[in-house]
């Protein structure tokens, strides 16, 4: 049930976010942001708070793109040996394109907030950095470092990877 709760509640932020900034993107020409939803793996490299430090784990991925250089990125991390964590993170974004155009990979870096529940929602900051890369026209890979600060412990930091299938490209 916490993990329902905690997944439910980041999805619902994510989509809040999008709606209320889906006019304002509709009306500007400028290129499709790329948004996706998908599923990966953590891997823990510092702090036994969260899943996001612990052990490996199955993470839910999402990405919504507000404009080129300016997206929500979140990820949901289950199954850890650690409290079921979720990263949402306001994210700038610098698209490296080709000749023709087309963005052959898109750096990111951004803070936000890491949702945790143990006992009742925690709230402490993060921040997250890495690369999304487009895999085709409808997929898109993604490497994340993620880093959460809860206010009790050392920084918990963990490697996300996995892949997403674009949404309303």
């Amino acid at each position: 049930m916490k993990f329902l709760k905690l997944i439910v509640s980041s999805l619902a932020i994510c989509s809040a976010l999008h709606a209320s900034l889906a006019a304002a993107q509709s009306a500007s020409p400028s290129k499709n942001p790329t948004s996706y939803l998908g599923i990966g793996s953590s891997i823990g490299l510092n702090g036994n708070t969260t899943s996001l430090g612990t052990g490996g784990g199955l993470a839910i991925l999402s990405k919504v793109g507000f404009t080129e250089n300016l997206s929500l990125h979140d990820a949901t991390i289950l199954f850890g040996s650690g409290a079921a964590t979720s990263m949402i993170i306001l994210t700038a974004e610098f698209p490296i394109r080709n000749e023709s155009g087309q963005t052959i990979i898109s750096p990111f870096f951004g803070g936000g907030a890491m949702l945790r529940y143990n006992e009742g929602l925690l709230i402490s900051p993060a921040l997250s950095g890495g690369i999304d890369i487009p895999l085709s026209k409808n997929f898109t890979g993604t490497v994340r470092i993620n880093a959460g600060f809860p206010s009790d412990r050392n920084a918990d930091i963990g490697i996300l990877i996995g892949a997403g299938y674009n949404i309303g490209s």
